[in-house]
């Protein structure tokens, strides 16, 4: 007898017994732990283990809505999903029926399942999730997860080396290179468990307003009646000093996106105690690492002034006008313009070349959802701690939104997929509040 299908139920259980909140923490554990390096030998770039799991979450999903015996409450963000994916879909099919080499095939191809992974945990993340404690669960772990790598990069800071070329994992081998340690004013620069500094900071901005707001009560702990102090902040303290010492501009302001949204739902009070908290921070900073406050400040006072990374991204907007305009709705294929073409240090940019103003305008669309179903979650919950969950997902999801027009994400392993489970997360917020208001 074959078993039964898996099916998303009320309680949230999927096939027997197996929670889907609990996928979802294998899932951020293997995605933010394990090095991105890693992959599956015989399948290569698409076996790295966090996409394995992602997809079985995307099959899961489609299973789950195929078999499901009652109705279930949605939100806008799925019509706004398949939007999006609808014109993915149509960038490919643009890219196979012109004239294209076979490198372009293959990474288009890879690019098309990692997308389909990305949307699975997503999907998970919106419909899987059975109640506000198991929502909580979740985000606590994250925010503690991220404290751990925060610290992590803290450890490679001071050490002056990433360690994550060390390991060695039976099975597994490394498919992505590893940056060497990569110096900025003389400081080493952490990039955790992932493959590049850059990227170690968009992850932690996205992270950091969760731990913000476990610090500041809006996530309230299902499991400890009173958390000390320490136990409530830590994981903000390390995130806040891993952003300050990545020394990079993208996660600086990706960091200012995530607090000022996250910041609007705060009172006075509470944000008077962060911005002297922030100011701690900067005088910790400055007093144990000499040099580095004005390192941060050079990356924002040197630009204009032949700084080569902003010179790069304005000469390349004549560069991306020019494959735009060869196909502006659809663009020339997701995935299909290559890194050794041009980076952009944009993904908007990239991503207007290679799915077009259609593409774009639904990835715009989708992000506003998304938002909009975490904001009016807050306004109109009577649980405080769903309210807290919606603030700090709208805030995570800002925050990597912000990062994307700095850095091209889509091209690194750790940030969509973490970013589209934000969006899925506030989904499924919106999802919780609705049943409740339903009962």
């Amino acid at each position: 007898m074959s078993a039964p299908a898996p099916n998303l139920t009320r309680t949230g259980r999927i096939g027997r017994g197996l929670d889907a909140t609990s996928i979802l923490i294998v899932f951020a554990t293997v995605r933010l732990v394990l090095p991105s390096q890693f992959v599956v030998a015989a399948l290569r770039g698409a076996g790295s283990p966090a996409l394995l799991l992602a997809l079985c979450c995307l099959v899961w999903w489609c299973l789950a809505r195929i078999h499901r015996t009652h109705g279930q409450q949605s939100s806008p963000i799925i019509g706004a999903l398949l939007i999006f994916t609808t014109l993915i879909l149509a960038s490919f099919y643009v890219a196979m029926s012109r004239p294209i080499n076979g490198e372009e095939v293959s990474v288009s191809t890879l690019t098309l399942i990692s997308v389909a992974g990305w949307f699975g945990a997503m999907l998970l993340a919106h419909d899987g999730i059975p109640s506000v404690e198991r929502l909580l669960d979740l985000l606590h772990y994250m925010a503690t997860l991220g404290g751990l790598l925060a610290l992590f990069g803290l450890f490679q800071f001071a050490t002056g080396r990433y360690w994550v070329d060390q390991i060695s994992i039976p099975g597994l081998e490394a498919h992505q290179a590893v940056f060497s340690a990569t110096l900025r004013e003389g400081f080493t620069r952490p990039a955790g468990t992932s493959v590049h500094p850059i990227e170690f900071g968009a992850v932690m901005t996205m992270l950091l307003p969760l731990a913000l707001a476990r610090g500041i009560g809006q996530l309230p702990f299902t499991r400890v009646a009173r958390p000390s102090l320490f136990r409530r902040w830590w994981p903000a303290l390390a995130m806040g000093l891993a952003i300050v010492l990545s020394l990079s501009r993208s996660a600086v302001i990706g960091l200012v996106v995530g607090a000022v949204v996250l910041a609007l739902t705060w009172t006075q009070r509470q944000r008077i105690a962060a911005i002297a908290g922030l100011v701690g921070l900067l005088a910790v900073v400055f007093l144990a690492v000499p040099g580095v406050t004005g390192s941060i400040l050079g990356l924002f006072s040197s630009i204009g002034e032949g700084d080569p990374s902003v010179t790069s991204r304005v000469e390349s907007y004549a560069i991306a006008d020019a494959y735009i305009s060869q196909s502006p709705l659809f663009g020339r294929g997701i995935g299909t313009f290559l890194p050794r073409y041009r980076i952009f240090d944009n993904e908007y940019l990239l991503l207007l070349v290679e799915i077009g103003f259609l593409g774009v305008i639904a990835l715009l669309i989708l992000i506003a959802t998304s938002l909009w179903c975490a904001a009016r979650a807050y306004v109109r919950s009577t649980d405080a701690g769903l309210r807290g969950a919606a603030a700090a997902l709208a805030a995570s999801s800002s925050s990597g939104a912000g990062s994307l027009a700095l850095f091209d994400g889509f091209s690194f392993p750790m940030v969509p997929g973490l970013w589209f489970l934000m969006m899925g997360l506030c989904g499924a917020v919106y999802r919780l509040w609705q049943e409740a208001e339903h009962r």
